[in-house]
């Protein structure tokens, strides 16, 4: 629930998400003060059965859900079907993620949804996009990342194929249907609006610093591991002890780093980027070697001191919990009805000074399946005539 002073308060979003990409951008709304209703089947979304589990709950559902209220009931069932028309006549929003052709089957498709709803704003989120050649095509984010041609430019330069660590095109494609449903509220034209947006196009987008390499030259670039395509120096180097990144992106940078080593041989080798990036492998061993005689601390502190950006590879634990999002608040505890206390990620984006971030902690499947359908007109008999046939799930 939101309070009247988030910026979405007063919005109701309803939810047919499963997995990642469309539950993602309907947190990224509840964050931001949108009520909303997730629809699940009465085996609930996809990505409770995907461990690990906190007493049974699956945390990545809850690192996906939160700030949403549950409503578990049996799409296919005839008076389901007229629950799910009358909680569309009420959203400004619904989002989906489903299979082509699914909502169709539903009955809400875009064109009979916004019928009822003439004022609702329709997000599809979907593999390769909700129309064409390959709309019809399924696709989870390892195929998005082989066909956008990310994976032909992650990894070294003599590895295999590689893809990124996370599943980036559903955090790519949430993002971009929450920014375009923001969008269209901010529009205010109180009509129907439709939203395509596709998980493999995300990824194409955001790679558009190496499609401009490939374009103007007409050939593949080279991977390049941990390095900048653009910049030189600019990759991971190891220390005596461990792993630092260091990112030169200026001639005035290459200076500095000059000065701090005291070896002004490096900058008459090396002025120019042009000349860094033609002899990146002869610069680089060099500064392998020189950095290998120190441990970390030594380089991250002088580094620092002379205004270079540098950083330490940190765990995933290390990293969240390291001072800056510590302040910035982003691992919170929440204290779940099953599960007891989850630490989860917060949001990235703040509003005067507080983070943004919904007050309902994830839901359990069906936990808010009874207020709902009461709040939707049914009757205590009838609801629990549902509950007994198993068309509505309850916890």
């Amino acid at each position: 629930m939101s309070s009247a002073t988030e910026p979405l308060h007063g919005t109701t979003v309803v939810e047919f998400g499963n997995l990642i990409a469309a539950p993602y951008a309907a947190m990224l709304l509840a964050d931001l003060g949108a009520r909303v209703i997730k629809v699940e089947p009465p085996s609930g979304d996809l990505s409770r059965q995907f461990g690990p589990f906190i007493k049974g709950e699956s945390a990545l559902f809850m690192a996906l859900n939160r700030g949403k209220e549950s409503l578990a009931i049996d799409t296919k069932d005839w008076l389901s079907k007229r629950i799910l028309d009358n909680l569309v006549r009420k959203a400004d929003v619904l989002i989906h993620n489903l299979r082509h052709g699914a909502m169709e089957r539903l009955g809400l498709g875009y064109d009979r949804a916004t019928e009822m709803n003439p004022r609702l704003i329709y997000a599809t989120v979907a593999a390769f996009g909700a129309e064409g050649p390959y709309a019809d095509r399924a696709g989870v984010d390892v195929i998005f990342q082989g066909e956008s041609g990310m994976i032909s430019i992650t990894g070294e330069p003599k590895d295999g194929a590689r893809k990124t660590a996370t599943t980036i095109g559903d955090y790519v494609a949430g993002t971009n249907t929450a920014l375009a449903v923001s969008a269209a509220l901010a529009e205010r034209t109180r009509t129907a609006r439709r939203i395509d947006v596709s998980l493999r196009d995300g990824l194409l987008a955001v790679q558009s610093g190496w499609n401009a390499i490939g374009l103007a030259t007409g050939t593949q670039p080279d991977r390049t591991g941990t390095a900048s395509p653009f910049l030189a120096p600019n990759r991971v180097f190891e220390a005596a002890d461990g792993p630092f990144t260091l990112a030169i992106v200026s001639d005035r940078h290459f200076e500095l780093l000059a000065d701090a080593l005291e070896r002004s041989d490096l900058l008459e080798d090396f002025p120019t980027n042009e000349l860094r990036m033609a002899n990146r492998d002869s610069l680089e061993r060099k500064l392998g070697r020189l950095f290998r005689q120190e441990p970390l601390d030594h380089w991250v502190q002088l580094f620092e001191a002379a205004g270079l950006p540098v950083g330490r590879v940190l765990t995933l634990e290390k990293a969240l919990n390291d001072p800056q999002a510590r302040h910035n608040e982003m691992l919170f505890e929440v204290e779940h009805p099953v599960a007891g206390k989850v630490r989860t990620t917060g949001s990235p984006i703040r509003f005067d000074g507080s983070p943004a971030r919904a007050e309902l902690v994830p839901a359990t499947l069906g936990q808010h399946t009874s207020a709902l359908l009461s709040e939707l007109g049914l009757d205590d008999e009838t609801i629990s005539t549902m509950i007994e046939q198993g068309t509505a799930v309850v916890s």
